[in-house]
């Protein structure tokens, strides 16, 4: 019996920075990780879209010609709705890792010179990682795990969204504190936004949406 063949003529792009791609078209019937990755994919845009909306509030209030920084309850803030946009960190932050990891696999399956999955998804959104793994999977606060120290615990269970420049961020505070004569600090957890890396991943893996928004 003869095996199913597959188009060769036609060859769909994954990556457009790491050349990563696959034979024929598997978006056009796409099944299991081709229909994760549509899923995860509309998802991210429809928090990137949110996020952006929140950062517009704020900069219809501000000087453009100024830097700024801000947290907490600050009155520039009104309207944001501060609680469900931290959510939305947590929920990007699972999602990309699943989609970067994912694209990563096929790439994997390909051809094994490539990077191991996990190795891929640091490389790509190393900050958006660190995130997801001590905060947005399970608050490092909540665990002993031997690769968290004292003050990453404490990072994640601080109300993490600032306000840096012209975009909403987590990670703008770095935790310094001594526990039973152990120093320990945060800047693992850095600074990232929404809005930029979601930018930045169009144009690794959607080019096509670059300049529609």
């Amino acid at each position: 019996m003869a095996g199913e063949m597959t188009d060769t003529s036609q060859v769909t792009v994954l990556d457009h920075v790491e050349g990563i791609q696959v034979n024929g078209d598997p978006f056009s019937e796409p099944a299991n990780e081709y229909a994760a990755l549509l899923a995860l994919r509309e998802g991210l845009r429809f928090l990137y879209s949110f996020a952006v909306d929140c950062d517009r509030i704020v900069l219809a209030r501000l000087n453009p010609k100024e830097r700024v920084f801000m947290t907490g309850n600050s009155p520039t803030f009104a309207g944001v709705p501060l609680r469900l946009l931290t959510c939305a960190f947590h929920w990007y932050s699972i999602s990309a890792c699943q989609y970067v990891r994912t694209v990563g696999t096929i790439a994997r399956r390909e051809s094994s010179s490539r990077p191991l999955p996990p190795h891929y998804v640091k490389s790509v959104i190393p900050e958006v990682l660190a995130f997801r793994d001590k905060v947005a999977a399970h608050y490092a606060w909540s665990t002993k795990h031997g690769q968290d120290n004292e003050a990453e615990r404490l990072a994640s269970i601080m109300p993490p969204v600032g306000f840096r420049d012209d975009s909403f961020h987590v990670g703008v505070l770095t935790v310094t504190m001594r526990s039973s004569g152990v120093p320990s600090n945060s800047s693992v957890l850095k600074p990232w936004s929404i809005a930029k890396t979601h930018q930045c991943l169009r144009k690794r893996y959607w080019p096509e949406e670059a300049d529609s928004q």
